[in-house]
C-alpha cells in the first residue's frame, strides 16, 4: 500500500448532478438570481444537498443560505456587490478542498466559481479559470507538453491551490504553483475587477502568490508561466515495517537534498483492521531517464531490505493519473508541520510508534514531502509563501474519527519541528496559525488586508486579519 492506495481506499463515492434553477421564498436571493448569467441553488431547491457537499465529508452537515453557480466574471462582481449591499457573508468556492471547510458555513451564500474553468495556452503562458480543477489542467496542458506545478489530487481547484502555495511532484524541480503565477485577476470586495502582475496591484500580486484562498477577494482566472514536459520516470519502494525507522532516517538524509529534477515522498501508512501491520514506502518522480533514477535511488534501496522497488517511465499525462488520490469525498482530520533540522532518532520513534498505535483502532497516515531545489531558492519575502527553508513538510491524517490520536502525534512532535504549518492544509485547530502559516510576510498581508477589504468581507475564522 502507498499513499495513493490509502486515499483511495479512504474515499467514497459522491456524484455533483447538474442544477435546476429554483428558489424559496428567500426574496434577496431570488432577486439576485434575476441578475445571473448562472444559477442559483437553495434549500428548497432541487439538488441542494448535492450542491452544498464540501469534499470532506465531516462538513457535510452545513447548510449554506445559497450556492451561487457564477457562469462568467460579471456574476461573480454582481454577487459581491449583492452581498455588500444586504450585509450577506458571501465565501468563495473553487473545488470545495479546505481541510477546515471554510468555503462552506451555515447561512452563508457560496459563490462557486466552478463553470470558471477554461484553460488557454499561448506561447509559454496558461490562462486557467479558477474553476478548473487539476485534472482537467494538466490534460489541457499536455496537449500543448507543457504543464505547471501542482498538487496531486486530481479534484482539487487551481486557484485554491495556486493562491496558499501549491507543492507537489513537479516543485523541487519547477517550484510551488504559486512561483508560476503570472498575472491574477480578483474581484474584490468593493466588486471591483482587478488585474494583478508583477507591474500592477503588486502588493495584492504579492499576496495572492501564497496568502490563502478567500483572503482577499474571489479570483476569476490565473496565468502561469509553463514548462514544457515529455516524460518521467516513477519509483515505489516499500520496507517491511520492522524497519520503519530505518526508511525515515534514510529518507529524510537523501530527499531533501537530491538533485532538483528528483521528487520524493515517504509514508507511514495505518490501514487499519483487519490489515495486519502498517506500511511504509517511498514514492517519487524523476525529469530524466529512467536507469539514472534508479541509480540515483541507492541510497534507499541500500537501506534494509527493501520487499519492493519499481521503477517506470511514463508520459508526464500518465504521471499526474498514477499520483492521482481522493477522487471522491472522504471523511478526515488532518495537521502539518514544516521540518528544518532533520529528525533525532527520538521524533521517528514517536512518527512510527503513532502509526503502530493507529493501527489498531482505524485509519491514519503520516505523509513526509521533500522540500527543498527550486521551492527553496525563492527568497521568503519574495512572494507570501513563507516556507522556504524546510527539508520536508509532515501532513497528518486521521480517517474513522481519530481526532484525539491525530493530536496526541503531533503532540509529540512538538519539540522537534519548526513551528510552522502549510496554509493550504488549513487547520482549524492550531493556536498559532497566524505566525505558523505566515511567519514574516503576515505584517504585510495585514496591510494588503487593509488595503483591499477594509471592512472584512471575505471572512473566516483563520482569514488574514487586518
Amino acid at each position: 500500500m502507498d499513499r495513493r492506495d490509502f486515499l483511495r481506499r479512504s474515499a467514497g463515492a459522491a456524484a455533483l448532478t447538474l442544477l435546476p434553477r429554483s428558489l424559496d421564498v428567500d426574496r434577496p436571493v431570488a432577486a439576485l438570481a434575476k441578475t445571473l448569467d448562472g444559477h442559483v441553488v437553495v434549500p428548497a431547491g432541487a439538488g441542494y444537498n448535492a450542491a452544498r457537499r464540501l469534499w470532506n465529508t465531516r462538513f457535510d452537515a452545513r447548510r449554506p443560505r445559497a450556492i451561487v453557480y457564477c457562469a462568467s466574471i460579471p456574476d461573480v462582481q454582481r454577487v459581491v456587490r449583492w452581498g455588500r449591499k444586504h450585509a450577506i457573508h458571501v465565501v468563495p468556492r473553487s473545488g470545495g478542498h479546505s481541510y477546515a471547510g471554510y468555503s462552506s458555513g451555515n447561512g452563508v451564500v457560496v459563490a462557486d466559481v466552478s463553470r470558471l474553468d477554461a484553460v488557454a495556452v499561448v506561447g509559454n503562458l496558461a490562462t486557467v479559470g479558477a474553476g478548473a480543477t487539476l485534472l482537467p489542467v494538466y490534460t489541457a496542458l499536455a496537449q500543448h507538453g507543457v504543464t505547471i506545478p501542482g498538487g496531486s489530487c486530481p479534484t482539487v481547484g487551481i486557484a485554491g491551490l495556486a493562491l496558499g502555495g501549491g507543492v507537489g511532484y513537479a516543485s523541487r524541480k519547477l517550484g510551488t504553483t504559486a512561483d508560476r503565477l503570472r498575472r491574477v485577476h480578483i474581484v474584490t470586495a468593493d466588486g471591483e475587477l482587478r488585474k494583478c502582475d508583477a507591474t500592477q496591484e503588486r502588493d495584492l500580486f504579492w499576496a495572492c502568490r501564497g496568502g490563502g484562498g478567500g483572503n482577499f477577494g474571489i479570483v476569476t482566472d490565473l496565468t502561469f508561466a509553463t514548462a514544457p514536459v515529455s516524460t518521467v520516470a516513477v519509483y515505489s519502494i516499500e520496507w517491511p515495517w520492522s524497519q520503519a525507522a530505518q526508511a525515515v532516517a534514510a529518507w529524510q538524509a537523501f530527499a531533501p537534498h537530491a538533485p532538483d529534477a528528483l521528487f520524493s515522498v515517504l509514508d507511514l501508512i495505518a490501514p487499519g483492521p483487519p490489515a495486519a501491520a502498517p506500511h511504509v514506502t517511498s514514492s517519487g518522480q524523476y525529469f530524466g531517464p529512467e536507469a539514472d533514477l534508479a541509480a540515483l535511488l541507492q541510497p534507499l534501496t541500500s537501506v534494509g531490505t527493501p520487499t519492493r522497488v519499481r521503477t517506470q517511465t511514463l508520459s508526464y499525462l500518465d504521471a499526474t493519473a498514477h499520483w492521482a488520490g481522493g477522487k471522491a469525498h472522504a471523511s478526515f482530520a488532518a495537521k502539518s508541520d514544516y521540518v528544518n533540522s532533520p529528525l533525532p532518532q527520538a521524533a521517528i520513534a514517536a512518527l512510527v510508534n503513532g502509526i503502530a498505535v493507529r493501527q489498531a483502532t482505524g485509519r491514519g497516515a503520516i505523509f513526509l514531502d521533500a522540500h527543498g531545489g527550486a521551492i527553496n531558492r525563492v527568497p521568503k519575502d519574495a512572494t507570501a509563501f513563507v516556507h522556504r527553508d524546510a527539508l520536508f513538510s509532515i501532513q497528518y491524517t486521521a480517517q474513522d474519527g481519530g481526532v484525539t490520536w491525530l493530536a496526541q502525534v503531533y503532540a509529540q512532535l512538538r519539540p522537534h519541528v519548526s513551528g510552522f504549518a502549510y496554509q493550504n492544509y488549513i487547520d482549524p485547530q492550531l493556536a498559532s496559525w497566524q505566525h505558523a502559516y505566515y511567519g514574516s510576510n503576515l505584517t504585510r498581508l495585514r496591510k494588503v488586508k487593509r488595503a483591499v477589504d477594509p471592512h472584512g468581507f471575505f471572512r473566516f475564522a483563520q482569514s488574514v486579519p487586518r
